[in-house]
């Protein structure tokens, strides 16, 4: 199995003083706090995460023990419904023209 490692945000950036930082927080894909974010472990990632060790924590997790997300989908659904003026034929409008 590859090996994962699960890192959770523990501190805020606002506090942070150096913009490097912030900039690598956002790189991490860190947008709240107290968020969980499971990252492929490679030596970039391990520099980013010794970068900015006081504001996260990490642990080594396998793959298998990554929780699945029950969301279907991110976003906004839209469903052709009933609502005011559905089923409407617009066709009778009056499109401009002078009838007399």
């Amino acid at each position: 199995m590859a090996k994962k490692l699960k890192v959770t945000q523990i501190k805020s950036i606002i506090g942070s003083q150096e913009k490097k930082h912030k900039r690598t927080m956002r790189a991490l894909g860190f947008r709240r706090n107290y968020r969980t974010l499971y990252k492929n472990d490679s030596p970039e990632i391990n520099g980013m995460l010794r970068k900015v060790s006081h504001l996260v924590q990490w642990e080594e997790i396998d793959e298998k023990d990554i929780p699945v997300s029950r969301k279907s989908s991110v976003g906004i659904t839209a469903v052709k419904g009933k609502g005011k003026g559905a089923g409407k034929d617009r066709s009778d409008k009056k499109t401009g023209d002078a009838k007399g």
